[in-house]
């Protein structure tokens, strides 16, 4: 199991503005995580295919012609109590209608005579809702209530800080840059200002490169140039190359890591019980001492 998590995970990217190509895949083992393969599309009825290529207009055109030769076969008679049939429905459907708008009228009338009932209670009995003052207002919501949440956080959190930090350090050592490609093409209309970009170009590229190598594990890069035109203005950049990270490595930082949070966590549980006890006997040592006076 260690030697399978020993792999390293590599993320392979791509950028270019000539193209205006950007691409990012994510692989481990024979596993692709990013980007995913696209799902086969599933079977659909050919009726269902036909309903959806259908306008809305051809369908409501559809079922009128449908209802009128369903009436064409019938006869005088039929018409007519296939009419009453219909208009009894109808009423009996506005009826429903209306019932329902009463229920909601009268509910809506009992909320409001009990919350008259409860108001005219409260009135009788004296109560009188509790205001905070704009004091403890101002010391809950303001400045000063957020500085102190903070503060209490920090007091909490301080001793564990170092820890974390140097766990996180470890952890970014551990992300490797391999096959690194950096292109940039830039250029002006004036030679001398075309000149100027190229030099600060240059010094803003290896100096994040040095930035990089420091925060993070970077092999020596394949190509980082800047190519300099001096007729026409002109900025491209191309870049490419692959990150690699060991899952055992970051299991191995994380276990590290809870280890020293518990011992940690374990020593300043230990010196709050000590502090709980001297106060104690403290405290118990200042009663026998006012009983033996007294």
């Amino acid at each position: 199991m260690y030697i399978i998590l020993h792999i390293s995970l590599t993320v392979s990217y791509y950028a270019s503005s000539k193209n205006d190509k950007y691409s990012i895949s994510v692989k481990w083992l024979w596993f692709k995580f990013y980007p995913r393969p696209d799902k086969p599309n599933k079977i659909v009825n050919k009726k269902k295919k036909q309903n959806k290529s259908k306008n809305p207009k051809q369908k409501f055109q559809e079922n009128i012609y449908e209802i009128e030769d369903e009436f064409v076969e019938l006869s005088e008679d039929e018409l007519d109590e296939r009419i009453k049939s219909l208009e009894k429905e109808l009423e009996i459907q506005k009826q429903g209608l209306n019932q329902s708008d009463e229920i909601s009228k009268e509910g809506k009338k009992d909320k409001k005579i009990n919350s008259d009932v409860s108001k005219s209670d409260q009135k009788t009995k004296g109560i009188k809702p509790i205001k905070k003052s704009k004091k403890e207002k101002s010391e809950g919501s303001g400045l000063k209530g957020k500085i102190s949440r903070v503060r209490e956080l920090w007091g909490k959190y301080r001793d564990y800080v170092p820890m974390t930090w140097k766990a996180f350090r470890r952890l970014l050592k551990q992300i490797r840059f391999y096959d690194t490609e950096v292109e940039i093409t830039a250029g002006k209309d004036d030679a001398y200002d075309a000149a100027m970009q190229y030099g600060r170009l240059n010094a803003l590229l290896f100096h994040g490169l040095g930035v990089v190598s420091t925060v993070f594990t970077l092999y020596k890069p394949k190509r980082a140039e800047v190519k300099c035109i001096f007729d026409r203005k002109v900025f491209k950049y191309e870049i490419s190359g692959k990150i690699k990270v060991r899952p055992s490595t970051a299991l191995g930082i994380g276990a590290v890591f809870c280890i020293e949070f518990l011992y940690l966590f374990l020593k300043k549980r230990h010196k709050a019980k000590k502090h709980h006890k001297l106060k104690r006997k403290l405290m118990l040592n200042n009663k026998e001492l006012l009983a033996n006076e007294g």
